[in-house]
């Protein structure tokens, strides 16, 4: 059973079918779960369930319970009235802080559970889970904001350093400002800093009619240098130090809030919040507002909004009910001048140039697409060129590469839902590609061939080798229908 200090963990005593729908769900959402239940049957279905289940048949009031010291909150659903009231009773008697919720049949019973410490008791009803779910969502948001303001405020007057992924998109800026506006509230100044380039029009224009102040990093050496002049240090939009951000390798921020699928277990943080199944970051720092009390001035209303939107790509991709429900809250704040102006930047030449390349360039094999550009300045022209040419007829997934900086980078798109382009990149390209199902990137070194004065050969191994990984791992390696047109790299 995993116990990293920054999962919730629950214990449920006695189960059922309300149980053991509460304790799927909350692993379903990544908490960890411990259940006492004397039942045999019940115990094996819940083994089966999931790993973070933890099913046991012992006493679960031994003095210092390993699992009821832990937990988050402690779940009591016997159906016995009398039992449950023993079991809170000893609960309480040895844990005078721990949150308890229970259950009770009627207003009497509900009295007497609350006289004897439960902190919430629900009558019981065909929809015990459900409001159990909702109140220990609460609970866990609660938490989850002690825990941050306690970071936060740990900063002091060293401040707080705030790092976002490389080439940062509209939804990391945002939700970088929002985090330095909570840090205002406990008057702990914050600087925000990004490793590669902002490039994208859009995002330029994000920056420039936000009139805020970004300090871009030139390694993670320069990085290492500056992170112990500060008190506290934060990583948005990227959650392991180094991949894709300038975080030297081996740094432990203070602060991790991000919504990009990873392997949570091997992710080390202060506080860490990761929700993949969000939509944008934005929504989660937009959360974090409205439980701070904190209203956002018009310009951080129109960034959280353009981030949620942007990363959503106009809420037709991944997008959840607290997406659209953080959307609602952002509207009436909005500058919506300010909106029309960040959304409808002129192009640059360069982009342009780059999407036709990736047009001439491009080979397609049933429904998937590659194509490479050739040497770029603007890597956030990539990502621009693939929403492009996943417009084609009878294309659903596609992905564009080019030389930036001694790195070939790529951008993915896919409107297949059979492929996750995420886990894919990874598969292709190793730990520096990941991302959503929907939505990937990542960059490769070039080592020794970098180095090359034959630029023609440079592009041409590193265009083969890109689109052979890409096809092969989708399974198109030997499919040649639709072949589009090769330029010869001029």
């Amino acid at each position: 059973m995993i116990t990293d200090s920054n999962n919730n963990i629950y214990v449920i005593l006695g189960c059922g079918p309300a149980g053991i729908d509460i304790a799927q769900k909350l692993c379903e959402d990544g908490d960890d779960v411990v259940v006492y239940e004397s039942k045999k049957e019940i115990l094996d279905q819940l083994k089966g369930i999931s790993t973070r289940i933890e099913a046991l048949d012992t006493d679960p009031l031994q003095a210092m319970n390993p699992h009821l010291e832990s937990a988050s909150a402690v779940i009591i659903l016997e159906k016995d009235h009398d039992k449950n009231l023993q079991i809170l009773k000893g609960v309480r008697s040895r844990y005078a802080e721990k949150y308890v919720l229970t259950v009770a049949g009627d207003h009497g019973e509900t009295e007497e559970m609350t006289r004897n410490g439960a902190n919430q008791v629900i009558v019981g009803s065909d929809s015990l889970a459900k409001t159990v779910l909702a109140r220990l969502s609460l609970i866990a948001q609660k938490r989850s904001m002690i825990h941050l303001t306690r970071e936060v405020k740990g900063a002091n007057t060293n401040g707080l350093a705030i790092f976002m992924q490389d080439n940062p998109d509209p939804d990391a800026i945002a939700s970088a400002l929002a985090l330095r506006c909570i840090a205002g509230q406990y008057e702990v100044d914050s600087t925000l800093y990004y490793g590669g380039n902002i490039g994208r029009q859009q995002n330029k224009a994000l920056v420039n009619l936000l009139e805020t102040e970004l300090v871009q990093l030139s390694s993670s050496k320069e990085a290492g240098e500056i992170i112990p002049k500060y008190g506290k240090i934060a990583l948005i939009e990227a959650s392991t130090p180094s991949k894709n951000n300038i975080l030297p390798v081996g740094t432990v921020p203070d602060i991790i809030i991000d919504h990009h699928p990873t392997d949570i277990d091997t992710i080390k943080g202060g506080f860490v919040d990761i929700e993949e199944k969000i939509g944008a970051n934005s929504t989660i720092m937009t959360r974090y507002l409205r439980f701070y009390g904190i209203k956002p001035d018009p310009r951080l209303a129109t960034a959280l909004l353009y981030g949620i939107k942007s990363d959503t790509m106009g809420f037709t991709r991944n997008t959840t009910p607290e997406d659209m429900e953080a959307v609602a809250f952002l509207s009436p704040l909005i500058d919506l001048n300010l909106l029309k102006e960040i959304e409808t930047p002129p192009m640059s030449s360069e982009t342009l140039d780059i999407i036709g390349r990736a047009i001439r360039n491009r080979e397609i094999r049933g429904s998937y697409l590659a194509s490479f550009v050739d040497f770029i300045n603007d890597r956030d022209a990539l990502p621009q060129a693939a929403e492009v040419m996943l417009q084609l007829e009878g294309v659903d997934t596609v992905l564009v590469g080019g030389i930036c900086d001694d790195k070939a980078h790529i951008s993915a798109r896919s409107r297949d839902p059979r492929v996750n382009l995420g886990l894919l990149l990874q598969k292709a390209f190793g730990k520096d590609a990941g991302g959503h199902s929907t939505m990937a990137a990542g960059s490769i070194e070039l080592g020794i061939f970098g180095m090359t004065s034959d630029k023609k050969a440079l592009l041409k191994v590193a265009s083969d080798a890109i689109k052979k990984r890409f096809f092969s791992v989708v399974g198109a390696e030997f499919e040649r229908e639709g072949l589009g047109e090769h330029s010869d790299y001029e």
